[in-house]
């Protein structure tokens, strides 16, 4: 049986401060971590074959680590 956002509105305010903060965290967490995970992840990937492709056409080179951090 599907409760109706009302219920569950209800209910909600039912509960103390610190339990909804609770449920709070727990829902910006799921949400953030199934959507900007994904966006995150492909990001760096397309990120990472421009990269090798620049090196391997010559477009871009590389420096020595210890000249980079200096």
């Amino acid at each position: 049986m599907q409760r109706k956002i009302e219920d569950i509105t209800t209910e909600l305010m039912r509960l103390s401060k610190r339990e909804r903060l609770e449920i709070i965290r727990f829902l910006l967490f799921i949400d953030n971590r199934s959507l900007d995970s994904d966006d995150i992840d492909s990001a760096w990937q397309a990120e990472i074959e421009d990269r090798v492709h620049a090196v391997d056409q010559g477009k871009a080179i590389g420096i020595d680590y210890d000249e980079a951090m200096c």
